[in-house]
């Protein structure tokens, strides 16, 4: 029933939880794999599938090894993250073939059927943005694990920042960084003289991250001797610099997904300015399901504005980490979503 991308780290954190918490009354959960590198997150995948059946790579001997199951339903945890899963997606290997948000734009392809979403995350007019039928749940389509978080926040040091700074952090890909963020980053730097601006260079975007300095120079020069780039870090020490953070700042029309679930993990709340496709409005998605509005912006000016009041005024910041981690249940273990997905895939199979 499934194809699952599993050397994607990303993709593992929000799928497994639908592989391993649908109902075996109603499903038989078959788990098609390329070959990719072992590791934890992938074994605890791989032995919750009632079958295994691993793939070649090359397309022809794939194809027909699928089609031999003879499918029901065909799910695509994404597509568009490597050139394997895109192009044997184009194939009718199943009656019913769908795909969500792993890579979180359509696919363009004529025989995918479903593309799976939630009304949380597309604003109005979404159909447009997809060739594929779009399916809104109600919840958010996925069933993520609550990470264990480190049970206090660590000192700034451990980082190397003064515990007298305000540290914004901006945690995304540099490749999400459109120019149209520079303008709410300089603006931030230029109101808080304070403030510090910490971003993550990653090890796949290393070269990303000195042209997203040269462009900073051009754009916000007066304040370029307040930003920061760490090295990608361990997932442990990921979550303690979340922690740290006065404010989570994340990047318009391109957003964070896992990185959204961890912080809100931690109780660290994430200024959000949504974007018009979904792939930038997964944040405002969680925090819809929370029922927490606080941190959404509208524009670069009250983008700036809930920034700068998250490190200022600790009071409000408290009192929305609180709001939080009152509420952060609702997005994490949810089988709500789970039945919703049952309850789509019956239906998209008597549809045929």
């Amino acid at each position: 029933m499934h194809l699952y991308n599993l050397h994607q780290q990303t993709i593992g954190k929000l799928n497994r939880g639908i592989v391993q918490n649908l109902s075996r009354e109603k499903f038989r959960v078959k788990l098609f794999r390329f070959p990719g590198g072992e590791n934890s997150l992938i074994k605890s995948v791989s032995e919750s599938a009632d079958e295994i059946v691993d793939l070649p790579t090359e397309l022809k001997p794939a194809r027909e090894i699928i089609a031999k199951h003879a499918l029901d339903v065909l799910f695509y945890p994404d597509i568009g993250m490597d050139s394997l899963t895109y192009f044997l997606a184009f194939s009718r290997l199943a009656p019913v073939q769908c795909v969500t948000w792993g890579h979180p734009v359509t696919t363009g392809i004529p025989n995918m059927d479903y593309f799976i979403s939630s009304e949380h995350l597309e604003p109005p007019g979404a159909k447009g943005h997809y060739s594929e039928r779009l399916v809104l749940l109600k919840r958010m389509p996925v069933y993520y694990y609550r990470p264990e978080t480190p049970e206090t926040a660590p000192s700034r040091e451990k980082f190397g920042f003064p515990e007298d700074c305000n540290l914004y952090v901006c945690p995304q890909a540099p490749f999400k960084f459109h120019p149209d963020f520079d303008l709410a980053l300089g603006n931030i730097l230029r109101r808080d003289p304070r403030g510090v601006l910490v971003l993550i260079e990653g090890q796949t975007f290393e070269h990303w991250g000195k042209l997203l300095l040269n462009r900073f120079r051009k754009t916000f020069p007066d304040a370029i001797d307040r930003v920061r780039f760490l090295k990608a870090m361990p997932t442990k020490d990921f979550l303690c610099l979340l922690m740290v953070a006065d404010a989570l700042l994340e990047p318009p029309y391109f957003g964070g997904g896992n990185t959204t679930y961890e912080s809100f993990a931690c109780g660290v709340p994430i200024v959000t300015w949504p974007g018009p496709f979904m792939r930038g409005r997964v944040t405002l998605g969680c925090y819809r399901q929370m029922g927490v509005a606080d941190c959404v912006a509208g524009d670069a000016q009250s983008y700036t504005d809930i920034a700068f009041r998250l490190a200022n005024d600790k009071i409000w910041r408290d009192e929305v980490k609180g709001k939080i981690r009152a509420n952060a249940h609702a997005i994490f273990e949810d089988m709500e979503a789970i039945h919703e997905l049952e309850r789509f895939f019956e239906g998209a199979v008597r549809l045929g």
